[in-house]
C-alpha cells in the first residue's frame, strides 16, 4: 500500500490534523509579521507587499504547471484516483457537513450580516474593504476560472455534486477571502490577547474548507493552494491600500 493509500484511506484523520497543524502556524506566523506590537507602519506595510508578492509567485508557479500539465498535474491525477478509491463514505458524509462553511450561499448571508453591521456602526472604510476584499476576490475567481478552464476531477460518490471549473477553487477563494478579512477586522477591535487567537481560528476554518474540496474529489490539490495563493494576495493588497490611504491608530498592546 503506497503513502497515498494509507493518507486517503487509514490515516486520513491524522492527514487533516497535521494539514490543520501546517495552518494553524502558518496563520500564528502571518499574524506575527503583521502584529501592531511588534511591527511599525514601514515594517508592517514591508510585510504586507512581501506577503502579497509570496501569494502572487506561489500561484504563478501552480498555474504555469497546470497550463503546460507538468508533473503537478499527474501528481494531483494519482491523489484525485487514489481518494476515489480509498476515501470512507462516513469520512466523506463529515467533510460534505464541513464544506458547508466555504459554500456560496453561506458566505453571501455571513457577508451581508457583517456589512450590515459595519454599516450600522458607520464604519464606512471597513465596509468599503470588506466589500472589495470578498466581492474582488470572488469576481477574480470568476475571471481565472473562466481563463483556465481546468476540468474538475471526476466525483461519483454523490456526497458533493459540483458543475463549472476547477482552477482555482471557489470555495477555497471564498473561505479566505471572508474569513480572512473577518480577522482582521476582528483582530483590530479584538483585546491583544486574543489577536493570535483568531488568527489560528479563522487560518483552521480556511484550511479545513480547502482540505474538504480535495477530500470530496471536487478539486485537485494545487486548485485549492492556487486559490489560497492569488486570494491570500488580493486580500493583502486590499487591506494596505486601506491601511496606505486611511491610516488608523492600532493599540501598541
Amino acid at each position: 500500500m503506497t503513502a497515498l493509500e494509507l493518507i486517503a484511506g487509514r490515516y486520513a484523520g491524522v492527514a487533516f490534523l497535521a494539514w490543520l497543524a501546517c495552518a494553524c502556524a502558518l496563520g500564528l506566523w502571518v499574524g506575527y509579521l503583521l502584529d501592531a506590537r511588534r511591527a511599525a507602519a514601514g515594517r508592517r506595510a514591508r510585510a504586507m507587499t512581501a506577503l502579497a508578492a509570496l501569494g502572487i509567485a506561489v500561484f504563478g508557479i501552480i498555474a504555469a504547471n497546470v497550463v503546460t500539465e507538468s508533473r503537478l498535474v499527474a501528481f494531483d491525477n494519482v491523489l484525485a484516483e487514489t481518494l476515489a478509491e480509498r476515501a470512507s463514505s462516513a469520512w466523506l458524509r463529515a467533510l460534505a457537513i464541513l464544506t458547508v462553511a466555504g459554500d456560496r450561499d453561506f458566505l453571501l448571508g455571513l457577508g451581508a450580516v457583517v456589512l450590515a453591521a459595519l454599516l450600522w456602526r458607520r464604519r464606512w472604510i471597513d465596509a468599503a474593504l470588506w466589500l472589495a476584499g470578498t466581492l474582488g476576490a470572488a469576481g477574480l475567481n470568476v475571471l481565472l476560472k473562466s481563463t483556465f478552464q481546468r476540468v474538475r476531477p471526476e466525483h461519483l460518490h454523490g456526497f458533493a455534486q459540483e458543475l463549472g471549473w476547477s482552477f482555482p477553487s471557489g470555495h477555497a477563494t471564498g473561505a479566505m477571502a471572508v474569513y480572512g478579512m473577518l480577522a482582521y477586522l476582528l483582530a483590530g477591535m479584538a483585546p491583544v490577547a486574543w489577536r493570535k487567537a483568531i488568527a489560528v481560528l479563522a487560518a483552521a476554518l480556511i484550511a479545513s474548507v480547502g482540505y474538504s474540496r480535495v477530500m470530496l474529489q471536487v478539486h485537485f490539490l494545487s486548485d485549492v493552494i492556487a486559490a489560497f495563493a492569488v486570494t491570500g494576495a488580493w486580500i493583502m493588497a486590499c487591506v494596505g491600500v486601506r491601511e496606505k490611504a486611511f491610516p488608523q491608530r492600532r493599540d501598541p498592546g
